[in-house]
């Protein structure tokens, strides 16, 4: 177990500088064939929170803050997050068997593939939260020491979703149908997750039991300024143990079964 998620980290340290590279080529080519570029990956999901904000805010909410705060807000710091999540759970999954042919005419391990297709749209990401944070500030949220706090939560996405990334690409390569399955799940969970609506306490402690909770309101404490984080150390425990323990597992997977990925093309 130890000795594989050993092999894993050290091929992504020597293949660091091709995974950036990679990564950048990634983000280039999938905007080079469109007029707007890079803008779509603005426009897309901003297009979706004005749907999710006119239904939920204005629709079930009547316009009703949350704890304070107007809904709009509210649900960008959850929602910017989830985002990147539902994007790169999907993209890693399917990302050996779509590439695999770089492997024939180019020589690196194919763990690297999983960490590039995630770095790039980590960069997406990374824009969004930007421009999440000056809708923040219009409605008197400013950034602060709180706002340190994205460093953490950034490196804790990349590791979950790199964790859950060995097991998914792997196993999508043998048995394609569990992207399909993938798919639908994350749909299910995007309303299992606390992004349009405040979970009752003792539902909350259930709903917690999935990892991506603890991103996604960790994600609207570094916003919003609250000290969720800072008070729910413990949980912050339990998300870590989870992406240890999928990391360990993942990575003796995807060593198990990288030497048979041609034969499932």
């Amino acid at each position: 177990m130890f000795k594989s998620a050993k092999a894993i980290l050290s091929e992504l340290k020597s293949s660091l500088y091709l995974i950036f590279r990679l990564a950048t080529y990634e983000t280039r080519s999938n905007n080079s064939m469109q007029y707007l570029g890079f803008l779509w990956e603005f426009v897309t999901p901003l297009l979706q929170i004005g749907v999710y904000w006119f239904v939920f805010g204005f629709g079930i909410r009547s316009g009703r803050p949350i704890d304070g705060v107007p809904f709009l807000p509210w649900l960008v710091a959850g929602i910017v997050v989830w985002f990147f999540i539902a994007s790169a759970i999907t993209s890693t999954a399917r990302s050996v068997y779509s590439k695999i042919g770089m492997v024939s005419k180019m020589s690196f391990p194919i763990s690297t593939i999983p960490a590039y297709v995630l770095l790039a749209l980590f960069y997406r990401h990374v824009a969004l939260v930007g421009v999440s944070f000056i809708l923040m500030w219009a409605f008197g949220f400013p950034m602060g020491l709180h706002s340190l706090w994205f460093i953490y939560l950034a490196f804790s996405a990349l590791a979950l979703l790199y964790s859950l990334a060995l097991i998914t690409s792997a196993l999508t390569t043998i048995v394609r149908d569990l992207q399909n399955l993938l798919q639908s799940m994350m749909r299910m969970l995007m309303y299992l997750t606390p992004i349009f609506w405040v979970p009752p306490a003792k539902l909350a402690n259930i709903l917690q039991i999935n990892p991506l909770y603890y991103l996604v309101e960790g994600y609207r404490s570094m916003f919003l300024g609250s000290d969720w984080l800072a008070t729910n150390w413990a949980y912050g425990l339990y998300y870590w143990a989870i992406v240890l323990v999928l990391f360990f597992a993942g990575s003796m997977i995807h060593l198990r079964f990288r030497r048979h990925f041609i034969d499932y093309i």
